[in-house]
């Protein structure tokens, strides 16, 4: 199989340095929390090993949500909403401990930045569609799908955004708080049920839910526009061989694409029926060309023009025009499959390749003698 990274990459991987200042607020808050779990831990215990078992424990607790709530408009027992918030909150804990760990044991390499990197991302999405289903956003499909899509292009400009400092400062809102937000939505539902989110308000009737998610994405609005202006102030700026030296228009194609596709798709009546599904799909295929980002600065590599990861969304777009000579469902049900599929592949290359040229393991502590 043909090498992902080059000679040259694996050799600006190794030389990558990932620097951050300052902390979010819930960073200040949980720190001491974090720190006293990570002395609970045994030293033997690898970085990336935590960083995948906070994923892994995320998939667990929200895969029952998926699997009874199809179309994003039904109601379980409030456990459902409880064990997502397990979820989340494991997760957001082990988010933490890595990097303390990480620092703890003299681990830290490229490998594990790209790793936790990863994990937060395809989190992201997981998380995302949770939210949905607990607010029954199922019911309004046109705020769901915005919802996903402004959520997705958020993550993919501030890690771009991140790509252009030598010195990443943590603003007081990050992933730590996003988590905390969801958990809440959560605790909401299995409080007072989701149908607390229909409930209607102010002269206008506007439902609650309808008033959260505006708020929430007009902010994430106004961070996209943030950061836009940031990037483009950035040109040609800085000895960076890769994101640094190439075109905006270039790095930012692969996002374009899969708004695009995600637009065009978007009257097809397998989002309508089995809206999960596709939210799933397009999430996946979304953490992918992110993770994409994330090696390609920490290698300094130019952005790919195009990913693998767009099949999913073109083959789903494809059968809406094939009508009733194929079922959009068995064709929704192959793309998230191929998408999950290329993800994982595309991930265990590249850990595979790094850890094999920087003499690591990802899931072992390398000994300090």
């Amino acid at each position: 199989m043909k090498p992902v990274l080059s000679e040259a990459e694996l050799k600006r991987l190794k030389e990558y340095k990932f620097k951050a200042e300052g902390a979010s607020i819930l960073n200040y808050v949980l720190k001491d929390f974090w720190g006293y779990l990570v002395e609970q831990i045994p030293t033997w215990v690898a970085p990336n090993v935590i960083s995948f078992l906070g994923l892994a424990a995320l998939v667990i607790t929200t895969f029952p949500l998926f699997l009874y709530c199809p179309t994003a408009t039904e109601e379980v027992p409030w456990w459902f909403y409880t064990n997502c918030i397990t979820g989340l909150f494991i997760i957001q804990t082990l988010d933490g401990m890595d990097g303390i760990q990480a620092r703890r044991t003299g681990n830290g390499s490229p490998v594990g930045a790209i790793v936790d990197s990863a994990c937060d991302i395809v989190a992201l999405g997981i998380g995302l569609t949770s939210v949905c289903v607990a607010m029954q956003l199922g019911n309004s499909p046109e705020w769901i799908f915005y919802f996903h899509l402004i959520c997705f292009v958020l993550d993919f400009v501030v890690y771009w955004k991140y790509c252009f400092l030598d010195v990443v400062h943590h603003e007081l809102l990050e992933s730590d708080e996003y988590l905390a937000i969801m958990m809440t939505i959560h605790a909401v539902s299995a409080i007072f049920g989701p149908a607390a989110w229909s409930a209607q308000v102010f002269s206008a009737e506007l439902e609650v839910r309808i008033i959260v998610l505006a708020l929430i994405l007009v902010a994430y609005i106004f961070i996209i526009f943030e950061a836009t202006v940031f990037i483009s102030k950035q040109r040609n700026k800085g000895s960076n061989a890769g994101l640094r030296g190439s075109s905006h228009l270039r790095t930012a194609c692969p996002l374009l694409i899969h708004v695009m596709l995600a637009l065009a798709t978007k009257g097809a009546s397998a989002l309508q029926t089995y809206p999960i599904l596709y939210y799933l799909m397009l999430g996946l295929a979304h953490a992918k060309i992110t993770i994409v980002l994330r090696v390609a600065d920490a290698t300094k590599s130019k952005m790919p023009l195009i990913d693998t990861s767009m099949l999913g969304p073109a083959m789903l777009l494809l059968s809406s025009f094939l009508g009733d000579y194929v079922s959009e469902y068995f064709v929704l049900c192959l793309a998230l499959m191929l998408v999950g599929l290329d993800l994982v592949v595309y991930s265990t290359l590249v850990l595979r390749e790094s850890c094999d040229y920087l003499n690591i393991s990802c899931f072992k502590v390398k000994d300090k003698s």
